[in-house]
């Protein structure tokens, strides 16, 4: 069997640290442009534990491009009304955030032109000739 999703979009809201069963996790929603003409994009529910939680609360704010790198997982329960519920969500293993932060930025200075001297090779006797193509 093999369960392995990956998705590029961008966050929805700013994620927050959340402790259930003693245990950190951390959720926060993806939106995803469809392939195509129409400018529509689906929503998924990602979610995050230990290192990963951690990383994501540090470093993710809302409208941040990301890749998430994870695993479906399917959970189906019956509330307290006797309804069956169902919700689909990712688990995260991998995040990768696509773009630098706005400080870093402002923080890295702007890239001098330089001038980049023509190719050239030695001819037989030595002497330095522009390269013939």
């Amino acid at each position: 069997m093999f369960n392995k999703v990956i998705l590029v979009g961008r966050i929805t809201h700013d994620p927050e640290i959340k402790i259930a069963n003693d245990k950190q996790y951390l959720d926060f929603q993806l939106a995803v442009n469809r392939y195509g003409k129409d400018d529509k994009s689906d929503f998924f529910k990602v979610v995050c534990f230990g290192k990963t939680a951690e990383f994501v609360d540090k470093y993710v704010k809302k409208g941040n491009l990301m890749l998430i790198e994870g695993s479906l997982r399917d959970n189906q329960w019956t509330d307290e009304y006797g309804q069956k519920k169902r919700k689909t969500e990712i688990i995260a293993q991998r995040i990768q955030l696509l773009e630098k932060r706005q400080k870093e930025q402002e923080q890295l200075p702007s890239p001098q032109p330089q001038e980049i001297p023509e190719p050239t090779v030695e001819d037989e006797n030595g002497g330095k000739d522009e390269i013939p193509f």
